[in-house]
């Protein structure tokens, strides 16, 4: 009988809050430049030697895991610069868009650039003037943005490689959380594939699984002797999330297809105790013929999770996967474990 991953294992209680923003509070004016603050006024206080402290690819990191990246897609990068985006609330009163949009446009900018050890902040007015925040402002805004429960940053992390990529903020996101590591401490390479092997080292560590405590014994694959993720691989296979992988070898090294990673992120939500009794199994690719039978459902429960997409119809689940590719499918995989939590 396979073993059940128990609901819980994985440490997920800093999503909670952590990708919401606080609602309404104060407004800062200067040189007759209002930047809105939402954040409670007693968390300004309590943030400001955190935020002053914070190195400017501190600031990248933690902006790219807050809710106007992850949720707002409002965060956008490049080599140089960070710039947050707000666009106008429509829940605001119709005098209040009037300012806003008087002051910014329909959408206020604030840009990030590296000054020093640290770094300034400018916010973009309607007539196309940046002006500079002082460090007050500065520290209002920031900590608006930032998600509500602080923790210690991971050392790393900074992937020249993917600022600016879609999913650098689902790639931050998992090796923030310790799920995702770097192809080096400077690289992610989001546009590799993945294998098998890491295929399994992200599930096993987003299940909050333990060498030590969970294996039993080795797995009943022929070709792990020098494969340094055997356990790992081991208690997986006995945990039945990798039944999909049913010949006599693993082959680590192998790219693995997009219906093994569905069926694969599919045996991880069940084995978190996800209730999927009331979610459909429907699966509408066009390509469904094309896949293998034991797939087909969990191809079909993700989609309707809205965890995986195709294109034009046809979900490609011959084809393989690259590193953004599942760092954004695992993301929302995690995030919808929280949200029924």
């Amino acid at each position: 009988m396979k073993k059940t991953v128990l609901a819980g294992a994985l440490s997920i209680a800093c999503f909670t809050g952590g990708f919401g923003l606080q609602a309404n509070a104060q407004e800062i004016v200067r040189d007759n430049v209002e930047v809105a603050s939402i954040i409670h006024p007693k968390q300004v206080v309590a943030a400001t030697i955190q935020v002053q402290s914070m190195t400017y690819q501190d600031l990248y990191k933690r902006l790219l895991i807050s809710d106007l990246a992850i949720n707002e897609h409002g965060i956008v990068t490049t080599k140089n610069s960070i710039t947050a985006k707000f666009s106008i609330d429509p829940e605001w009163s119709a005098q209040k868009q009037k300012e806003f949009k008087e002051m910014y446009g329909s959408t206020m900018q604030i840009k990030f650039t590296p000054s020093g050890n640290s770094y300034k902040g400018e916010v973009l007015t309607a007539g196309g003037k940046w002006v500079t925040l002082d460090s007050k402002e500065l520290n209002t805004v920031i900590t608006t943005m930032l998600p509500e429960k602080s923790f210690d940053l991971k050392p790393g992390g900074y992937f020249t490689d993917s600022i600016g990529h879609w999913a650098e903020s689902y790639i931050q996101v998992l090796y923030q959380f310790d799920i995702i590591n770097g192809t080096s401490a400077t690289t992610f390479n989001p546009n590799g594939k993945v294998t098998r092997g890491q295929l399994a080292s992200m599930i096993f560590r987003a299940a909050g699984l333990d060498v030590k405590e969970d294996y039993e014994g080795p797995a009943s694959y022929k070709d792990l002797a020098n494969f340094s993720g055997a356990k790992e691989v081991a208690i997986l296979e006995e945990y039945g999330l990798i039944d999909i992988f049913d010949g006599a070898n693993f082959e680590p090294n192998k790219p693995a297809t997009r219906e093994e990673m569905a069926f694969v992120t599919a045996s991880y939500l069940e084995g978190m105790d996800y209730d999927v009794s009331k979610v459909s199994k429907n699966n509408p690719f066009t390509d469904k013929n094309k896949m293998r039978q034991e797939t087909v459902e969990a191809i079909g429960l993700l989609k309707q999770l809205g965890v995986i997409d195709g294109v034009n119809g046809q979900f490609n689940p011959k084809g393989n996967l690259t590193r953004a590719e599942f760092s954004k499918i695992l993301t929302l995989t995690l995030v919808l474990l929280d949200d029924e939590e």
